[in-house]
């Protein structure tokens, strides 16, 4: 396994372990005129875990799995944190989602990136609604 600098024609970068002509390894790699950052590991050209950060700040650490969020991984998006499992880049089987100024939260099943099926949803005044399906 070799390593380096990797500069891409749109303007991106790699840098880190390379491996038949791919990242592998440890790295870190930067979207085109500073369009996101993914630093961790990396298996053939794929993002393996570690952290992305969009130019908003939001971030997304966890597994990946063929480009996609895909395992157990956190997500804070503004003042909501989302913390549970991911499936082919969606929100996906069982997780919480936490508003980190209010205290509101909702934790329970998630299909496509939706609260689905079971689940309880807690208010910022502390009043909650769950038991029943969700949706």
């Amino acid at each position: 396994m070799s390593g380096g600098r990797f500069e891409f024609d749109d303007g991106g970068a790699f840098c880190g372990g390379w491996e038949g002509g791919k990242a592998h390894g440890h790295g870190i790699c930067t979207g085109p005129k500073g369009q996101g950052e993914f630093s961790g590991s990396w298996n053939y050209g794929f993002e393996v875990v570690g952290v992305y950060t969009w130019p908003s700040g939001n971030t997304y650490e966890g597994y990946w799995s063929q480009g996609k969020r895909h395992g157990l991984g956190v997500e804070t998006k503004g003042h909501w944190i989302y913390r549970g499992e991911w499936t082919h880049g969606f929100k996906g089987r069982y997780g919480l989602r936490l508003s980190v100024g209010s205290g509101a939260k909702y934790e329970g099943t998630w299909n496509n990136g939706l609260q689905d099926g079971y689940g309880t949803e807690t208010y910022a005044d502390g009043g909650e609604k769950g038991g029943e399906p969700y949706g």
